[in-house]
C-alpha cells in the first residue's frame, strides 16, 4: 500500500540515491543469472514513467504494453517532477517502499540483458534522470511496476515473430493514456473544489474554517493542489487543513526562513511537526504540519493567524508541481473565504510570486523538492 512506507521512500529518494556506492553488497538486491550487457546496437524503444502537469501526476507507464524483437532494449524516462521506479521482480516479492534498497537502482550504469530470473529494478528516476534501460535477449511476456505507485504495471512482450511496438505508436499510447487518465484527475479537483469550507463560530467570536481537504487521489494518480487555494479570514481565526487521501503532504509556512532541502530521514523540519504558537501565527518562523495523510500520525493540522496579512503556506514535498495556497488575513470582519479555486501555486500576490521564485531557484540549482510515496 501506499501509506507509511511511501513516507519513507519519499525521505529516502536523495539519500538512496547517494548510497548506491556505500551501500554493502549484501544490503544489494541479488546478483542477476544474465550478463549486464545489451544484445542489440539499434536505438531503444523508450516508455514514458509517468507524466503531469501543474496540480497533477500521472502514474501510468504509457505505453502499458509494448512488443519488442529478441534482443532488443527499452528505455524509460519521466518528464514530471514525481519519482518512479522500473521494477522488474524475477519472481521476488515486491519490495516494501520502506526497504532501503527500493529507491536504489539495482544495477547502477549497467544494461541488464533481462532473463526474467531476476531482480532488476532502475531505482527511483525523475526529470533529471537519464533513460534507464533493460535489454531481453530471450522470446517471453515480462511484467514489471513501480515500486511506489501501486497499480502502476507494465508488460514488455519479446517476440521473434510479432510486430514490433514502433516509437510513434509507443508516443501515440503514451499520450492517449495520460490523457484519459488526467480527465477524471479533473473532474475530481473540480468537485473537490466545488465543496464548501465548514465554518464554526467560537465562544470568542473567532471563526474557525476546516478545509475540505488536501490533495485528491485518483488510483493510482494524484491531485497535487490544496483546495481552496486562496482564503479570506481575520485575525484570530484558525483555519484547519485535511487530508482524506493516502498520499502524503505538509502544509509548510516558510515565514522568510530557507525550504529545508533535500528531504532527509533525519530532518524534522519537514517530517515532523513544528506547530504554530498558541498565541497566534504572525507570518515570522517556520511552521510545518509535518507530513500528514490516511495511514500517517496525523491528518490535520492548525493554525490560529494573530496578525493581518498575505501568508503562502505549500507543500514540500510537492511544491515542484505546483501545490501551495495563500491565507488571506484581514484585521476586520470580511467576506467568507474563497471557494471552487483549485489549489495551485499562483501569481495572485507579490508574497506567492516570491515563493515561486524561490521553487524556480531550487530547480534550477538542480535541487529537487520531492513528493511522496512519494508521489
Amino acid at each position: 500500500m501506499r501509506l507509511l512506507p511511501r513516507f519513507t521512500v519519499v525521505a529516502g529518494l536523495i539519500a538512496g540515491m547517494l548510497a548506491v556506492s556505500t551501500l554493502p553488497v549484501e544490503a544489494q538486491t541479488p546478483t542477476p543469472t544474465a550478463t549486464a550487457t545489451t544484445t542489440s546496437t539499434a536505438a531503444p524503444l523508450v516508455v514514458q514513467a509517468g507524466t503531469g502537469e501543474a496540480g497533477y501526476a500521472v502514474n501510468l507507464f504509457g505505453p502499458n504494453k509494448v512488443t519488442v524483437p529478441v534482443g532488443a532494449t527499452v528505455g524509460f524516462k519521466t518528464n514530471w517532477f514525481e519519482p518512479h521506479t522500473v521494477t522488474f521482480l524475477g519472481g521476488r516479492p515486491t519490495p516494501a517502499p520502506s526497504d532501503p534498497t527500493a529507491p536504489v537502482p539495482s544495477h547502477p550504469g549497467q544494461v541488464v540483458a533481462y532473463s526474467g530470473t531476476q531482480y532488476v529494478s532502475s531505482g527511483f528516476i525523475t526529470s533529471r534522470s537519464p533513460v534507464w534501460q533493460i535489454s531481453f535477449p530471450t522470446a517471453g511476456s515480462y511484467p514489471f511496476l513501480c515500486i511506489i505507485h501501486p497499480g502502476m504495471n507494465g508488460t514488455v512482450e519479446v517476440s521473434a515473430s510479432a510486430a514490433a511496438t514502433t516509437q510513434a505508436q509507443a508516443d501515440a499510447g503514451a499520450q492517449q493514456g495520460f490523457s484519459a487518465a488526467l480527465t477524471p484527475l479533473k473532474a475530481e479537483a473540480a468537485k473537490l473544489a466545488a465543496k464548501p469550507v465548514t465554518q464554526t463560530t467560537n465562544a470568542d467570536g473567532t471563526t474557525t474554517f476546516r478545509v475540505n481537504t488536501i490533495g485528491g487521489f485518483v488510483p493510482p494518480s494524484d491531485v497535487q493542489q490544496f483546495f481552496p487555494a486562496g482564503m479570506n479570514v481575520r485575525v484570530g481565526d484558525t483555519v484547519v487543513f485535511e487530508s482524506t487521501v493516502p498520499t502524503p503532504h505538509t502544509v509548510t509556512f516558510l515565514g522568510g526562513t530557507p525550504m529545508p532541502f533535500p528531504p532527509s530521514l533525519e530532518d524534522p523540519k519537514i517530517f515532523g511537526p513544528t506547530p504554530a504558537p498558541a498565541a497566534g501565527y504572525d507570518g515570522t518562523g517556520y511552521v510545518n504540519s509535518g507530513v500528514i495523510g490516511v495511514g500517517f500520525p496525523g491528518q490535520t493540522f492548525s493554525v490560529k493567524f494573530s496578525k493581518a496579512g498575505n501568508f503562502p503556506f505549500i507543500c514540500i514535498l510537492h511544491v515542484d508541481q505546483g501545490m501551495g495556497g495563500t491565507i488571506n488575513v484581514a484585521a476586520a470582519q470580511i467576506t467568507p473565504p474563497k471557494t471552487g479555486s483549485a489549489g495551485m501555486l499562483t501569481t495572485e500576490s507579490a508574497t506567492v510570486a516570491a515563493t515561486l521564485a524561490l521553487v524556480a531557484a531550487a530547480l534550477l540549482a538542480g535541487t529537487r523538492v520531492l513528493s511522496g510515496r512519494t508521489r
